[in-house]
């Protein structure tokens, strides 16, 4: 069977397509996979992926006010297609990430040898200990449990086809899930379409789905990576109150959602040392 990783980059003001080039190669060190981008337009992009699709973006470009350290920011923000992520694949089976959920272990590649026909993490840990991310981890109020998109491994299977079917049906009907689950429609969330056909397709019971173990390691808005050391170090810096914390991290995967800290061109040439 054909395994892969498949990324969707979508530019903006944020350069994502630069950054899923780092998470490629993050990928091809550590779990030895091949990976497919999936993208609107032509780039150069040096033999970075294995294979890459074409897709024009579908559906309402959003708007999200970004929070980078001390810089509130608003970016046209282009995440409807996940849902195609099935028919797009390349692969039997499949590990979806985000872009900027870079891998500096090779742990998910266990899921391969799983009988799971998808799987996801359900629970999320930021690195600052900041408890917000944690207060996100539902849909709408009061709520159903969170899945997260960030990482996602499915198989060409039956199931698996399903729940994507059902993700695109929730985003076409995006209003109506939004009144029945009691959340916003200021922004379109994956998350969320994903929680949501989760559930349904389980019959309502979380104990009929298995997630990925652990939590989804995360860096929030308002954390810079300072510094990636050639010894495979990451060091964070935010600020707290009146002062700056510092925490340091090797060896683990990690989500970055501060896309400026990453796109910054000494820590991109930093990152690329490291997926050497």
């Amino acid at each position: 069977m054909s395994k892969g990783v498949l990324i969707f980059a979508y530019n903006s003001k944020i350069d994502y397509v630069k950054i899923a080039t780092i998470a490629a190669a993050l990928v091809h060190k550590h779990l030895d996979l091949p990976v497919t981008l999936v993208t609107d337009i032509d780039h150069n992009l040096d033999g970075c992926f294995d294979q890459i699709v074409r897709q024009p973006l579908k559906g309402k470009s959003y708007e999200r006010i970004f929070k980078f350290g001390d810089i509130t920011e608003k970016v046209e923000w282009h995440n409807q297609n996940r849902a195609s992520a099935y028919e797009l694949s390349p692969y039997d089976q499949t590990l979806l990430l985000d872009a900027d959920y870079l891998q500096f272990n090779g742990h998910l590649k266990y899921l391969f040898d799983t009988n799971l026909d998808i799987s996801c993490y359900n629970k999320v840990h930021d690195i600052s200990n900041w408890s917000g991310l944690q207060d996100d981890a539902h849909v709408g109020f009061p709520g159903i449990p969170m899945q997260w998109a960030t990482a996602l491994y499915f198989t060409k299977s039956p199931r698996a086809q399903a729940v994507f079917e059902m993700m695109e049906s929730i985003k076409r009907n995006y209003a109506y899930y939004a009144t029945l689950y009691n959340f916003g429609t200021e922004l379109f969330r994956n998350d969320y379409t994903l929680s949501i056909a989760l559930q349904i397709m389980t019959g309502y019971s979380q104990s009929n789905f298995t997630a990925i173990p652990g939590s989804l390691i995360s860096a929030n808005t308002g954390i810079e990576l300072l510094e990636a050391r050639p010894n495979g170090e990451l060091v964070f810096v935010w600020k707290y109150a009146e002062t700056h914390r510092v925490t340091k991290i090797r060896n683990t995967n990690v989500h970055i959602m501060n896309k400026k800290t990453i796109t910054d061109p000494d820590i991109l040439e930093q990152l690329k040392v490291l997926a050497q």
